[in-house]
């Protein structure tokens, strides 16, 4: 089939459904489906014609044949964002090294095991860290295209733990800041698998920002927040969250201009343990947290709760821990049932005395909204309805949320590209046993005097045939992608 054909069929679909519309005016919704349908479709069909044809070109002569021979034709299909896109792609055999490819592909950076484009699963990414993998895979089915909830899972899972890479910023660009604010929690997540079913993972989320601006009364948002989690199991694993954070840090603020960083929490070992890596750190307790503690052991006191709490308060903000303690001691032995708060309490004061006179008395501390966002963040996905999760499942999810935190979603596609470009340099280093990603960089790099000269002369070439889109222009282009591989 040709374009003019495709065309010419698309445009009677839709007169067709014009004039049964104006035949039945009350069923517009059967003219927008049939329309709908009738655009996806021929866009499938326009996609699979031009791979088809660039694969014909290179058989006919795109590929030269002093360096190919052609082995066997074969068929792919992928998914797409308008239906299964099936093509032809051709097995050729390089004349010097023995080794069979498929040029399109090749040409593509398609991997070799790739089912999916890369429009279609940056879609079902983005579907899948709101929704279910289930609802995900049922976006993109359109017609007969049939997509499975694991195939969804897969490529969740494949989300490689390096997100993207930070790109390096000039001096004179990063950020002066004299304070800088990072909050940390974590979210329990049910796993799937023993001997955690019953405990769970968590999920851990770090967020660094400059301050928080009043939107309206009673609503503040962030400055400039970054996201940073996943699940991160172990010491080690958390030595190397806290070196991300610290490198973000270093990456887009000059040190110089710092005075001090503040790490707020519920007071947690992992989440301390972030001032043995962050420069000018100081550890600052949540006062939500320490709100909850005040108020179970006032709780065990009854009808005094109040007069409880406001002497818990007081000894907070006249910095007397002795007394806070002998009030506890008291509360424990007079209130039946007491113990457990009582001792709680005991530990968190005693634990973080210190970050917690800082968050009453240091003026620039300016409170921890870190339990709202690990909700919206996480929660909202992971564990606010009754799921389970694997390790992997979980960890590239937290990631991914972060990701669309940071970046937004229509910028999922630059994650989805990353990596795939990793997959094929891998790929093409397993058969030619040299990193694919240099040699294509270092042959561009030597042909660009080359490649103008050419261009100019095709350019000219055109003009003088009038074929815009002739076979010059489209086997030139090729045999330069040619001379990447």
């Amino acid at each position: 089939m040709d374009i003019i054909t495709l065309i010419s069929q698309l445009a009677n679909g839709f007169f067709k459904a014009q004039d049964d519309f104006y035949a039945h005016p009350d069923r517009f919704s059967d003219m927008e489906k049939t329309v709908a349908d009738l655009s996806h479709k021929a866009a499938a069909q326009f996609l699979s014609m031009a791979l088809s044809e660039m694969d014909e070109y290179l058989c006919r002569g795109g590929a030269p044949k002093q360096d190919y021979t052609i082995q066997r034709h074969d068929s792919r299909t992928l998914i797409t964002t308008v239906g299964d896109v099936t093509f032809t792609h051709t097995l050729f055999r390089d004349r010097s090294s023995g080794a069979t490819k498929y040029l399109l592909d090749e040409m593509m950076h398609l991997p070799s095991r790739e089912r999916f484009s890369t429009q279609a699963e940056a879609k079902v990414l983005v579907e899948a860290q709101v929704h279910s993998y289930q609802h995900a895979a049922d976006s993109l089915q359109i017609g007969d295209q049939k997509v499975s909830r694991t195939a969804v899972m897969s490529k969740v899972h494949g989300i490689t733990e390096e997100l993207l890479p930070e790109p390096e910023i000039p001096e004179a660009e990063k950020k002066h800041c004299d304070y800088l604010y990072i909050e940390a929690d974590e979210d329990h997540i049910h796993s799937q698998q023993e001997p955690d079913y019953k405990n769970g993972m968590i999920g851990k989320l770090i967020y660094i920002f400059e301050g928080k601006d009043e939107v309206c009364t009673g609503r503040r948002e962030l400055r400039f927040p970054h996201y940073l989690g996943g699940l991160y199991q172990g010491s080690a694993a958390n030595a190397r969250l806290w070196t991300e954070v610290d490198q973000y840090i270093r990456n887009h603020y000059d040190p110089d201009s710092l005075k001090q960083v503040y790490i707020s929490g519920d007071g947690g070992g992992w989440i301390k343990s972030g001032t043995d890596y962050i420069g000018k750190s100081v550890f600052v307790a949540d006062r939500f947290h320490l709100m909850k503690y005040i108020n179970r052991v006032a709780a065990c006191t009854l009808d005094e709760a109040d007069i409880t709490k406001g002497r818990f308060y007081k000894y907070i903000y006249k910095n007397k821990l002795p007394a806070a303690k002998k009030l506890l001691t008291r509360i424990q032995n007079h209130c039946e049932g007491s113990d457990k708060a009582v001792e709680e309490c005991r530990t968190f004061l005693v634990n973080n005395w210190d970050a917690i006179q800082r968050a009453f008395h240091d003026k620039h501390v300016i409170g921890c909204s870190a339990e709202s966002h690990v909700s919206h963040v996480y929660s909202d996905r992971l564990s606010s309805r009754p799921m389970g999760w694997s390790v992997q499942g979980s960890d590239r999810m937290c990631r991914l949320r972060c990701f669309v935190q940071n970046y937004g979603k229509e910028n999922v596609i630059d994650l989805v590209q990353y990596r795939r470009e990793k997959a094929f340099s891998e790929q093409h280093q397993l058969m030619t046993g040299t990193d694919g990603a240099y040699i294509i960089s270092e042959s561009k790099k030597s042909r660009t005097q080359a490649q103008k000269r050419l261009a100019k002369y095709f350019d000219s070439l055109q003009a003088s045939l009038g074929t815009p889109y002739g076979t010059a222009r489209k086997t030139f282009a090729i045999r330069n992608h040619l001379s990447d591989i």
